[in-house]
């Protein structure tokens, strides 16, 4: 089971070198009145870490809610 997990978690990361390598061109990314020029690569990496921090934040606090709502006794 180790060699199967291993394996997975090879594979995705050879799936995201290859995303990122066919994935250098520059582009330019608007925000109101920002703009800013980075590769794609970049900007997907950026999307992806801020998916992670906002999910996470939010299933910590739907767990918090849940727990406040439906307290354990302790009998």
């Amino acid at each position: 089971m180790d060699k199967l997990l291993l394996a997975v978690k090879v594979l995705i990361t050879l799936l995201v070198l290859v995303l990122f390598v066919q994935n250098i061109e520059v582009i330019e990314v608007r925000f109101l009145n920002w703009s800013v020029q980075l590769p794609l690569a970049l900007l997907l990496l950026a999307i992806y870490l801020l998916g992670m921090v906002s999910g996470r934040s939010l299933f910590g606090l739907l767990r918090r809610l849940h727990r406040q709502s439906h307290p354990r006794s302790r009998y």
